[in-house]
């Protein structure tokens, strides 16, 4: 990951554009635990302080099946607790309060915002009483319309307000003025299998340009090849590999709805030498018309 991230501020420097980093956590924690992963945990921390020092936001991330995970020549995952609602709310409060606090001492702006792992923002009974205590009042785990029951995940986001953002308390799908989080929803689209054929033939023709940099991958359980390449699925509007092509579709029906803030998700595990050259040429127009900023920004 460091490789893609620190190509994506590159990217950033070139037309002043400020990203919102959420650090998957856990792996500082549990990499602090582990001498074989010391340097790599050096060099994460010079890059969080860079891009903090640059006026980047960072934001929490947790992915709870660290708890879990086993060093041997490399990280090795058991998916079995994979997020906090697998945890009792006694194990949800110290995991959280211990990341946040793990997070925050890399750096020197105050941490405000959260993303749960793998979206699985519910239930957010728990979740909602860290996130007060630790005083994270920005919420972003949600893409309207989004539903996945099968394991390790739960999300079910196919009940949300038609905003671009919205102000909530115990419930992230549902509007309370009153509330004290604001919840800015990833931006979402229906993906057609076309789509999915052509990036499934790039891959084989241009390996080289359509391969991840990064050797990460995501849980099973998140849809087949099957499934992508013979029906319609509603997904994030995403940075990541050929998803990249898809982010100024987005920003114009943005414009046309009126809205006034679109989220786009990405993960440097996921950047392909395609999608950063794409992004650099993306930012390089869009820029000219739209601020490219943190989500703390949008609170402003």
């Amino acid at each position: 990951m460091i490789e893609p991230t620190n190509r994506l501020l590159e990217i950033s420097k070139r037309y002043n554009s400020k990203f919102t980093f959420f650090v998957d956590t856990g792996m500082l924690v549990r990499g602090g635990e582990i001498e074989a992963f010391s340097s790599d945990l050096r060099i994460l921390r010079e890059q969080l302080k860079g891009w903090d020092n640059d006026g980047h936001e960072t934001g929490l991330h947790i992915h709870p099946h660290w708890e879990d995970a086993k060093w041997n020549d490399g990280w090795k995952f058991d998916l079995s607790r994979y997020k906090l609602s697998d945890f009792n709310s006694e194990g949800v409060s110290l995991i959280f309060d211990e990341y946040y606090k793990v997070l925050q001492s890399y750096v020197n702006q105050e941490i405000i915002s959260y993303r749960a792992g793998g979206w699985c923002i519910q239930p957010f009974k728990d979740i909602q009483e860290s996130m007060k205590r630790n005083a994270l009042n920005i919420e972003s785990s949600v893409f309207p319309g989004g539903k996945n029951t099968n394991r390790p995940y739960y999300y079910d986001f196919t009940k949300v307000p038609n905003k671009d953002h919205w102000r909530f308390s115990d419930n992230v799908c549902v509007e309370n003025d009153q509330g004290v989080f604001t919840q800015f929803p990833i931006s979402s689209q229906v993906y057609h299998p076309l789509f999915f054929w052509r990036l499934f033939v790039l891959g084989r023709l241009k390996p080289s340009k359509h391969k991840p940099i990064g050797n990460g991958f995501p849980a099973k359980g998140g849809g087949s090849k099957k499934d992508f390449l013979l029906k319609k699925n509603l997904l994030c509007v995403s940075a990541d590999g050929y998803f990249v092509t898809q982010i100024e579709k987005a920003i114009n029906k943005a414009v046309k709805r009126g809205d006034k803030n679109l989220v786009v998700i990405g993960h440097p595990k996921a950047c392909t030498p395609f999608s950063l050259n794409y992004l650099d040429k993306l930012l390089n127009k869009v820029s000219k018309k739209h601020e490219i900023v943190c989500l703390k920004d949008l609170e402003k």
